[in-house]
């Protein structure tokens, strides 16, 4: 492990642990749709797409956690920075045990529109959410402090947590003939939470201490920005499968969700590199240093990843669906690539937001949740079958990244006027004195 962190750097090792984490995380996925089947696959990626609903939530603390660290961090600001981090444990924990008690309370309705057969495996994962919010704040300090090799540690001690005890409890299931292999794979969930959060705390930190922190108005205006963008986030990612399970059958709903399990590994294979570049953008911003080169180095990274992608699903798409889920999923084949053209689109637009929010520009975070809400609308009313849902994506997808990239170019001209007047006036005011 030391010789890999040596050979690539922190944020080297971080993409390369990210990859291999999503590589595990895929892989119990994939076994899980091929020794389930379509029919209970579909409870169990539901599941699955609710951590990622939860994750997304996560996220948005861990954003506003990496932005004020690294603010405070480029400024030497300690006091302050250590005053941030005890404030927001504090209400992260508020917020996440008042959220899981609501959904627990909401537990059947949710279940019976998701046409789950039992709300137990949903209780288990909403009782975990205080445990995932506050391993995420901590995960915010290390990527705020570019701490990356403590940050790649906290997503490897979660997948392989999840991988071993999912993996055994199914399997004991699977043998004994019995019927929990749902309930088994919530279980396996908050195991990878509790090994995550137990090996990323931030024991320095105490959420029972009084602190001075003055700057909470600063961060709760953030903080509605990023839950703004992580909700559109949240639908744009997950409301196809939810709704799919809401409107198809359960055997066409689990192939939908292999479906959309495969065309996703774009998002979630560059979501490293929109991680390393928001905290390396604020410091570069706060000390006055060119930082457009990471934003370019960014967008063609994924955009090659997600061609690459693409162009495999298109020529071998009956080959790959095949090894990864078996012939039971055969039909989606054909849509394979479409649906990785839509994430290869969603994912470059993603890079743009992340930009612009680590200047606190936060345009084209209105744009993506104006999206987000469309494809909802468009996918209520436009379901007769998957490719229907996927075409749905394709296009407002494509949207969205035209509309990110016209909006990058105008704020980049209007961005080379404004410093080029303070030029001016800076050397007419050196040529006066």
């Amino acid at each position: 492990m030391k010789k890999w962190i040596e050979r690539f750097g922190e944020g080297g090792f971080l993409f390369i642990s990210t990859l291999i984490v999503n590589i595990g995380n895929y892989g119990l996925n994939l076994l899980l749709g091929r020794f389930l089947g379509p029919e209970e696959f579909a409870a169990a990626n539901i599941l699955t797409t609710i951590v990622l609903v939860l994750s997304f939530t996560a996220l948005g603390f861990q954003l506003a956690t990496a932005k004020f660290v690294a603010t405070y961090k480029a400024e030497d600001l300690h006091d302050k920075l250590d005053s941030f981090i005890t404030w927001i444990k504090k209400y992260a924990l508020i917020f996440s045990v008042s959220v899981s008690f609501l959904l627990i309370l909401c537990q059947e309705g949710i279940s019976s529109y998701l046409n789950f057969a039992s709300s137990g495996p949903l209780i288990m994962l909403f009782v975990a959410i205080p445990l995932y919010i506050d391993m995420s704040v901590s995960r915010g300090y290390f990527q705020g402090t570019n701490q990356f090799k403590k940050l790649a540690y906290t997503y490897i001690a979660e997948m392989l947590a999840r991988l071993l005890v999912t993996g055994v409890l199914v399997y004991t299931c699977l043998s004994l003939q019995q019927t929990w292999a749902i309930e088994a794979i919530s279980i396996g969930f908050i195991a990878a939470f509790a090994s995550a959060a137990y090996l990323g705390k931030v024991s320095t930190f105490n959420i029972f201490k009084a602190t001075n922190f003055a700057q909470s108005n600063k961060v709760f205006l953030f903080l509605g920005i990023v839950a703004m963008y992580e909700f559109s986030q949240i639908i744009i990612n997950n409301s196809d499968v939810i709704l799919a399970k809401h409107f198809f059958e359960n055997k066409e709903a689990g192939l939908y969700a292999s479906l959309a399990l495969i065309g996703r590994v774009v998002y979630f294979a560059t979501w490293t590199i929109v991680t390393l570049l928001f905290p390396m953008v604020i410091e570069k911003e706060k000390k006055g240093e060119p930082h457009s080169h990471l934003f370019w180095s960014s967008v063609g990274v994924v955009t090659l990843f997600g061609a690459f992608i693409t162009l495999g699903c298109y020529f071998f798409d009956l080959w790959i669906v095949s090894i990864l889920f078996g012939e039971a999923y055969l039909s989606t084949a054909p849509l394979l690539w479409k649906y990785a053209v839509a994430t290869t689109l969603f994912s470059c637009a993603n890079v743009f937001v992340y930009y612009h929010m680590s200047l606190e520009n936060y345009t084209p975070v209105f744009i993506s949740l104006a999206i987000g809400i469309i494809q909802i609308i468009g996918i209520y009313y436009i379901h007769s079958n998957m490719e229907s849902i996927i075409k749905v994506q394709i296009i407002l997808m494509a949207i969205m990244f035209v509309t990110m990239s016209i909006y990058h170019c105008l704020y980049a001209i209007k961005r080379r006027k404004i410093d080029q007047k303070l030029k001016t006036s800076i050397i007419l005011k050196s040529d006066i004195s």
